[in-house]
């Protein structure tokens, strides 16, 4: 056979569309407080690290993996002195081939269920898979290179995906029930009109709850009230626009509908104690 006729192209696989490692003592963020702005695939090899995502606090401890996904805002705070992860990291572009047809909860499950315990076999089962992975990864004459890569990964997310809801469905401790979802969806609503909408009223309404409910919904499971959780997310987007740009404070207050800036400082001077200002300074 010709290799002129085949099908594949050898496209590129940039530096932007993937990256990796079997050992590492930080992870693939660009700051302590961030978007990750990728997908990010960990395994704690070793120590730990206080994380908080999407305001969920955990520590990441040895033999747990952590899935993180390009909107998603993510804290790291302290790191123990031997923290050492495992992991790969891929483009939005490239999440959407490895999960092209995927069900259409599949990544909002996976979003919610961002850690997850694995037993110290399967640590050493994944460490041989992450290797295979990163052979493919440095095989750049490979003509299928890039396709046999998407296809491991996308392999990776449906075994994982197939291991939480086994777990969840032979484990009467689960953290998924009724009220979990409501706050799934909470969080999801909340990410995607937090621009437009920050009245408790609206997201009670959309998911046909009263706001009562709602709250204690997120206390139970947050911690914190609706209304709380909602201007969290709020700041911590603020946060990221003032450190990760040099906006003016109008066209955030424009871009996130705030009546006006001094509107903006108000609202941020009064939950965070510092002005817009005195926060981009520090």
């Amino acid at each position: 056979m010709n290799p002129q006729s085949s099908s594949f192209t050898k496209p590129d696989l940039s530096e932007e569309d993937m990256t990796m490692s079997l050992n590492n003592n930080s992870l693939p963020l660009s700051g302590k407080l961030t978007k990750s702005g990728r997908c990010i695939v960990c395994y704690c090899l070793k120590g730990w690290a206080d994380m908080e995502v999407n305001l969920t606090k955990h520590r990441f401890v040895e033999s747990e993996i952590m899935v993180l996904f390009p909107t998603q805002i993510v804290q790291q705070n302290e790191v123990s002195s031997d923290f050492s992860v495992m992991y790969f990291s891929i483009s939005p572009t490239m999440l959407l081939e490895v999960t092209f047809r995927f069900p259409p909860d599949f990544i909002s499950f996976l979003r919610q269920h961002f850690y997850y315990k694995v037993s110290s076999d399967l640590l050493q089962e994944e460490q041989v898979r992450f290797a295979v992975i990163q052979q493919k990864f440095y095989d750049k004459d490979n003509y299928c290179r890039r396709e046999i890569l998407v296809n491991f990964i996308r392999i990776f997310f449906l075994e994982l995906y197939d291991k939480i809801r086994r777990d969840e469905l032979t484990n009467p401790g689960s953290r998924h029930n009724r009220r979990s979802e409501i706050f799934e969806e909470f969080i999801n609503l909340v990410m995607r009109n937090y621009k437009s909408n920050r009245d408790v009223c609206f997201y009670a309404n959309t998911l046909c709850i009263s706001p009562k409910y709602l709250s204690v919904i997120t206390m139970e499971l947050s911690g914190n009230g609706a209304k709380e959780w909602i201007d969290d997310y709020v700041i911590l987007e603020l946060k990221i626009r003032l450190k990760s740009t040099q906006d003016s404070l109008q066209k955030i207050a424009d871009e996130l509908n705030f009546a006006d800036q001094a509107f903006l400082s108000k609202y941020f001077k009064l939950r965070t104690g510092l002005s817009p200002r005195d926060f981009r300074k520090m």
